[in-house]
């Protein structure tokens, strides 16, 4: 792990790299809470398929600078996502590069392909932030989008049950422990994370990139009907649900199929 000042902000990058010239470059984007740390052993999959992985904590996670559960405007978040893309491509030139994000993660990258259209070879979005399973009241989102206006950087308890992270027990103790992990999110935040997904609803016809969307059936966190509805629009996508699968895949009892329908998904790009 490696701090760096990307776009006045100090982030924590985490890589991942092959020996010798990899075959692709996955770069992700993590969920709300948590950190681009818990990917290692995720990372490591890729590593073995001769891809390298990068990833860093989003402001306001993980080890990068900002209070907890807060976040700047998404346009900034997406002038951070520019940067590093164009560092890795300047790094690695001619290595196929990938997108990848999950949850928070997931919504963020479906809605910068939309405003940004970065140049990747492909997207891999997972349990993304389009629909919640328990769509917030109405009130609640008026309020937020109030907030946002007067009070952006008030935070409250972001209300995840960890339980519902994946089938596997183990992974909820651990999530628990981690002191790195947070379960705080401020107005601002929401409320750019609901307009973002109605953005994304209405101009998913938009992203031209390859787009590989996967989610859980039993996904009690994020709805796959959002990522139904996505897919359905985007004129390059492959779905995936997976039957009796929780949020976090890449954790799941079905983690190993997960990871296989992946790697050839990209076999088919490459």
């Amino acid at each position: 792990m490696e701090l760096q000042d990307i776009c006045s902000c100090k982030t924590a990058f985490y890589n991942n790299d092959v020996d010798g010239r990899p075959r692709a470059l996955i770069l992700l984007v993590h969920g709300l809470g948590e950190h681009a740390g818990r990917y290692r052993a995720w990372a490591e999959r890729f590593n073995k398929a001769g891809i390298s992985f990068r990833s860093f904590d989003l402001p306001g996670h993980g080890q990068s600078a900002g209070r907890r559960g807060v976040m700047p405007p998404l346009e900034r978040v997406y002038d951070m996502l520019d940067s590093i893309l164009e560092g890795i491509a300047a790094d690695l030139d001619g290595v196929p590069l990938f997108i990848y994000g999950h949850s928070l993660g997931g919504g963020l990258v479906l809605n910068y392909l939309i405003r940004r259209k970065p140049d990747v070879r492909g997207a891999i979005v997972t349990s993304p932030w389009v629909r919640l399973t328990e769509e917030p009241p109405r009130a609640k989102v008026l309020l937020a989008s109030l907030a946002k206006r007067l009070m952006p950087n008030m935070t409250q308890a972001s209300g995840l049950n960890i339980n519902s992270l994946s089938r596997d027990r183990e992974v909820a103790g651990l999530y628990r422990s981690d002191p790195l992990v947070h379960g705080m999110i401020s107005a601002g935040l929401f409320a750019s994370m609901n307009d973002a997904a109605e953005e994304t609803l209405a101009r998913a016809s938009e992203i031209r990139c390859p787009l590989l969307l996967a989610h859980g059936r039993d996904d009690m966190l994020t709805s796959p009907s959002g990522s139904v509805e996505v897919a359905g629009s985007v004129p390059s996508s492959t779905l995936k649900l997976w039957e009796g699968g929780y949020h976090e895949l890449h954790n799941d009892l079905i983690k190993d199929e997960h990871f296989d329908f992946i790697i050839e998904w990209i076999d088919t790009l490459l």
